[in-house]
């Protein structure tokens, strides 16, 4: 049995939480492995429809929604005390539960793999030292490793425990050698980067016959009747979703396209008073099934994407939305930082300089303009 150690997972059918995290599972399992998920959160264990193939045994540990809604690094870095001491004192619960779990499961697991450095890539390196471990490493983990005081020491054990590394971008492996301060293959690390995988059932290009009367049904199904630009996300600063609005803004209302905006968040208020002091045609649609979001995906003219560098030097990884967006012959504006410029040159996809409205407002209209 190999067991699977994620702080995000899906809690329902369709849940875009940890749904990379998923697709490993199901990769597992097609493979003929038997899987057990150590995931945080409520919710049940969705089913993979694998035709016959058995169905990950899905164990939950209690995090109080830390690791879903805005997610983990915000919190653990938000601007008001209270919350910041708040996040930390829930995270180091579900890190006491969670190692409690991983020694339990050491008799009944062959191999390990982790999603995040933190808390679960550390957490099996110190639990579980002599199973075969393939780790995860997405972005938002390695920011906070690196922040954390010796982060570099921990990170020089992790890697002399000899786990295989699989980094979603080339970016991010080279954040985390610098880091270091050595190859992690010096320390006995392997290293492979691999971007996470997504439902190819789901998100595809609609092709044949029928694929411009299906456009058309979704279109007159959503009410999309002007150019329509989307954005799917957590709605939290680094996805620059206010750029985005100021970007549209600056666009002429004879010119300017409609905007929906698909996710949940902390900055849902902020992004509807600005929307609506711009006056901007902003439909806020909360989160999305996957196969929802797939079909908006179709029916849309144009994806935007205009993630930000924090402050603090954040950065995204490889954002599954971005990929996804492009498997469905969307067209795609995104944001040039994070491991977003290594996807240079896919069809369909145009760079901007992140945190410029006019750029992005200029990409848009280019874009809108090749396919009237």
């Amino acid at each position: 049995m190999i067991g699977v150690v994620t702080t995000s997972y899906p809690r329902f059918s369709g849940d875009p939480a940890g749904v990379f995290v998923q697709e490993r599972v199901r990769a597992l399992l097609q493979a003929g492995h038997s899987v057990e998920v150590l995931a945080a959160g409520p919710g049940h264990a969705p089913s993979l429809d694998l035709s016959g193939k058995h169905e990950p045994s899905v164990i939950r540990i209690p995090a109080r929604g830390i690791f879903y809604d805005g997610g983990a690094p915000e919190a653990l870095e938000s601007a008001h005390l209270l919350g910041r001491l708040q996040a930390w004192a829930q995270a180091w619960q579900f890190t006491g539960a969670m190692l409690e779990r991983l020694v339990s499961s050491r008799d009944r697991w062959q191999a390990v793999e982790s999603h995040w450095l933190l808390p679960c890539g550390l957490l099996v390196c110190a639990a579980l030292p002599n199973l075969a471990h393939r780790a995860h490493v997405h972005g938002g983990d390695l920011f906070l490793l690196a922040r954390l005081p010796w982060g570099d020491s921990l990170a020089r054990v992790f890697c002399r425990s000899r786990p295989q590394l699989v980094f979603a971008s080339a970016g991010l492996r080279e954040r985390f050698t610098a880091l270091l301060g050595a190859a992690p293959e010096s320390l006995g690390a392997r290293c492979l980067v691999e971007p996470a995988s997504f439902d190819v059932a789901c998100f595809h290009r609609r092709v044949g016959e029928r694929a411009g009367e299906e456009r058309r049904r979704l279109r007159a199904a959503f009410g999309f009747d002007r150019p329509t630009v989307l954005a799917a996300g957590r709605l939290v600063p680094i996805k620059g979703f206010d750029v985005l609005l100021a970007a549209l803004a600056s666009i002429p209302p004879v010119a300017r396209p409609d905007l929906v905006l698909a996710g949940e968040g902390p900055e849902r208020d902020r992004l509807t008073r600005q929307g609506a002091t711009l006056g901007l045609r902003i439909h806020l649609v909360g989160m999305l099934r996957q196969d929802q979001l797939a079909d908006v995906m179709t029916a849309a003219d144009l994806f935007a994407h205009p993630c930000r560098v924090l402050a603090n030097g954040r950065s995204e990884g490889m954002p599954l939305v971005v990929r996804e967006a492009l498997a469905c012959g969307l067209p795609v504006i995104a944001s040039a930082n994070g491991g977003l410029p290594e996807l240079a040159g896919a069809p369909g996809l145009a760079l901007v300089t992140p945190d410029d409205p006019d750029a992005l407002a200029a990409a848009i209209l280019a874009a809108l303009a090749k396919i009237a």
